[in-house]
């Protein structure tokens, strides 16, 4: 059967700095038909020969260049060549997972819809988030249940990158030239088309916002002016079309209303003579609607002094509205006492009655990194295993108000530990912090860090960071400091001498997954967007090139990242057996996560492991690079003859005889405390 023709089309202006990564994940999509339209708005820099060089390697892509006319008009150009059965849109300075368009098309083709929409990650310099989730894989909703998604603006947005389109059904010229916020004045209409929609759950938008040069990271009279049009008049489009939505549709307007005066106070060009006529404008809307539609006490006075004067409404939002007024803080010292107080009440009742002896952990995640969770999860098997007369006791990173309770509760033979994995030092400051302010309460106590790496850089901030590190574990009276990798352990020796420090496995090779047989099939790429990721585009392009010359589209891209915070324990190990399940069905695993090397360890997956900017990687492969089955690349432009030796591996097993000793020792080691 022959696949469906996705037209994508990206309009390209001044994005020299970020088009490579962009074109990158679009030309190794696993998915081959496609046609990818550049449209060069009339760039300046080397934008244009960029799409050209890439045009003249790829048959597939089609360059147009133009005046410049704005990010409406290059998309609209773009719409006038597109041949595709599908439609996307991709913005230049973005990219996409992989698997996006082959599970769009999927989506299509499973279930009767119009458009296909998906959830997208926010990525600003290095930082990740899923902007939003839920649990349900696919929902299939109505032009009316999309509408009302859209005006909440919360799980849906009105972005039209993170969606595909049956083409048939995009009027020609769709969005408005002229004016920013085009995808917001454009979606309506689009909607207005379909009778089905589907939203996948799935994160496969990368959206980039740490580019200065973006339109919303943009401040202007003309910015606000433009979203206030663009919500009025997509507020309009949805009433005409759902008359049933009226008056959600309004009190949603008001709700955005209110968020723009915000601005205009925030940004003082309410006091400007260019911004009356947008304040009037304002003022009467606000007025026509009614304030009492408004949700909650503030913003129903802020409302109602926008409408009374301009001068009532700054000083209404300085005492009521802003985020650092005095009435606002109050509140949420107050919501935050409440909340603090029942949780102390619900700590103490589960983990500090009766007389047990108590294995602290501090500083466990409740964050995304699923390989901080198997660390996690391989901590507690520990304590099971080594100490079962002792009660767990876990301490997130959130929780130092629990401190001073467990501080008052802990008796002699108790044991204080800290979470493993890669946090001490300078990569991730704010967890180093936050532990090291952990273990200063516990000074006299029976304490020790579960096996960790230790990173600080080499300039004066590391060196700070180093002193107070040092100063903190030289108080510390029983202490044992546990490394996974020799650089950490010898960076210890050196710059630590006064710290008892010993080299012992990373915590999640005690980890013995279930694995059933399965035939494997193709690769998967567990690929990091983070702090740490070092591999370049070029590198990628080499990576990439390999996987389609040796598996052709056979191959999906995850990660052991969730991009989402505020995870319990059922969920995590949930998520954790998924990701063990998609390797274990996988011929090969690339990565450049280290618990993606661990994770195809445990699961007896050949794997080929990519250099990261932490030693930790090559300080953990040692503890398993007996098992023949585990490729460290050295080099990427020997990938290909790395991916036959991988595939021409057989009777894989991980062999654990040498941690399980080294474990048995570490038990002794904190015993002895």
């Amino acid at each position: 059967m022959t696949e469906p023709l996705v037209s994508i089309i990206i309009p390209v202006y001044n994005v020299e700095k970020y088009l490579d990564k962009c074109l990158t994940t679009v030309v190794f999509q696993n998915y081959d038909n496609l046609q990818i339209i550049l449209v060069d708005d009339g760039s300046t820099d080397n934008s244009l020969s960029i799409c050209k060089r890439w045009s003249s390697k790829d048959e597939r892509i089609e360059v147009y260049s133009k005046k410049n006319g704005g990010l409406s008009d290059a998309r609209n150009y773009g719409l006038r060549y597109a041949k595709g059965e599908y439609i996307s849109f991709v913005d230049s300075d973005d990219w996409i997972s992989l698997n996006m368009i082959s599970k769009m098309v999927s989506v299509f083709s499973e279930n009767d819809v119009d458009m296909v929409t998906c959830q997208f990650i926010t990525v600003n310099n290095g930082n990740a988030k899923l902007f939003f989730h839920q649990d349900k894989k696919l929902n299939i909703i109505d032009r009316k249940g999309m509408f009302k998604l859209l005006l909440e603006d919360n799980n849906m947005t009105s972005h039209v990158w993170r969606k595909m389109y049956k083409r048939n059904l995009i009027p020609k010229d769709v969005f408005e030239v002229g004016k920013n916020f085009e995808d917001i004045l454009a979606m309506p209409i689009l909607v207005s088309r379909c009778k089905k929609i589907a939203c996948m759950n799935e994160g496969l938008y990368f959206y980039r916002t740490s580019n200065d040069k973006s339109i919303v990271n943009t401040i202007s009279l003309r910015n606000i002016e433009d979203r206030f049009y663009a919500l009025k008049k997509f507020t309009d489009t949805i009433i005409n079309i759902e008359p049933k939505l009226k008056k959600f549709a309004n009190r949603a307007l008001a709700i955005k209303e209110i968020d723009i005066y915000r601005d205009l106070i925030d940004t003082r060009m309410i006091r400007n003579r260019e911004s009356l006529s947008l304040i009037i404008s304002l003022r009467e809307d606000l007025r026509e609607k009614n304030c009492r539609v408004l949700p909650g006490i503030a913003p129903k006075l802020f409302g109602y002094s926008i409408v009374s004067s301009k001068t009532l409404s700054i000083l209404t939002y300085e005492l009521l509205e802003k985020q650092n007024s005095l009435i606002k803080r109050g509140i949420r010292k107050f919501k935050s006492y409440v909340i603090k107080y029942k949780k102390r009440k619900a700590f103490n009742a589960k983990y500090l009655s009766g007389n047990n002896n108590l294995f602290v952990v501090l500083g466990v995640p409740d964050y995304g990194n699923l390989g901080d969770q198997a660390l996690k999860f391989a901590e507690y098997n520990f304590i099971h295993n080594y100490f079962p007369d002792f009660k767990i006791v876990p301490v997130g990173l959130n929780d130092g108000d629990l401190i001073r309770n467990i501080k008052r509760k802990v008796k002699n033979k108790d044991i204080i530990a800290q979470q493993a994995g890669g946090n001490i030092g300078t990569l991730y400051p704010l967890i180093h912090n936050t532990q090291l302010s952990f273990l200063s309460s516990f000074k006299k106590d029976r304490v020790f860090v579960f096996p960790q790496t230790l990173y600080f850089k080499d300039d004066n901030e590391g060196e700070q960071y180093l002193k107070n590190t040092e100063s903190i574990y030289r108080d510390m009276q029983h202490f044992l400091l546990f490394t996974r990798d020799k650089f950490s352990y010898n960076f210890a020796q050196k710059k630590l001498p006064e710290v008892d420090a010993t080299l012992m496995p990373d915590m999640a090779l005690s980890l013995t997954p279930r694995i059933t047989d399965k035939r494997r099939n193709g690769v998967i790429l567990l690929l990091r967007n983070d702090a740490e990721k070092t591999l370049s585009v070029r590198d990628l392009q080499v990576l990439l090139k390999n996987v389609k010359r040796n598996f052709k589209n056979n191959y999906i891209q995850s990660d052991t990242h969730i991009y989402f915070d505020n995870i319990d324990d059922n969920f995590a190990k949930n998520k954790i057996y998924e990701l063990w399940d998609k390797i274990s069905r996988s011929q090969l695993v690339i990565t450049d996560r280290l618990h993606g090397m661990v994770f195809a360890a445990l699961t007896n997956t050949p794997c080929i492991v990519l250099h990261s900017k932490s030693p930790k990687i090559q300080g953990v492969y040692e503890w398993i690079k007996n098992n023949k089955f585990i490729f460290l690349e050295d080099d990427i432009n020997e990938l290909s003859n790395m991916i036959k030796s991988a595939l021409a591996t057989s009777g894989c097993h991980f062999e654990r005889k040498n941690i399980k000793e080294k474990f048995d020792q570490m038990a002794e080691l904190i015993n002895k405390l």
